[in-house]
């Protein structure tokens, strides 16, 4: 009944008529508006979930041993933390380090300071996980978690 359009730190929602939904000045939701503004923006936030674990088509998110990195095809899985910033998570290791995509692409856990990750619900049970670089987390054909995907596919897809 409801598309969700994905604006970063916002979603927007289209009904089966073609219209966004809105906040009335009375608080009422309606499916009224022809464009986008910002009585038509939302903050999607998950409630109760304060960790991650993550699995792909290839297998579980977890450590690399010996690394800074994550493999994304392996047959055990890390528990990771969820902080939610304005619209945007932060991933916390089980080290008390922040994710962040390096320049290179890799998907690193050792960072000081937060990055923001965006989630992207595209199909039921599966999320497509956005860098604060705009491209997509996936599994590379090695193994490794990398953040430079151009679009939501199968290898960018995870199981939550």
């Amino acid at each position: 009944m409801l598309d969700i359009e994905w604006l970063g730190r916002r979603v927007a929602l289209r009904a089966n008529n073609g219209k966004y939904v809105c906040t009335k000045k009375n608080g009422q939701l309606a499916a009224v508006s022809e464009s986008l503004g910002e009585d038509e923006q939302f903050v999607l936030k998950l409630i109760n979930r304060p960790i991650l674990v993550l699995r792909g088509e290839n297998g579980f998110v977890c450590h690399h041993k010996n690394s800074n990195t994550l493999d994304a095809s392996r047959s055990v899985y890390d528990i990771f933390s969820l902080l939610f910033s304005d619209g945007a998570y932060h991933i916390k290791s089980v080290n008390e380090k922040f994710w962040y995509v390096s320049g290179s692409g890799l998907v690193c856990t050792d960072g000081d300071k937060p990055e923001d990750f965006f989630f992207e619900f595209v199909e039921y049970g599966r999320v497509g996980i956005k860098g604060q670089n705009g491209k997509y987390l996936r599994g590379d054909q090695g193994g490794t978690l990398m953040g430079d995907g151009f679009s939501v596919d199968a290898s960018s897809l995870w199981e939550h």
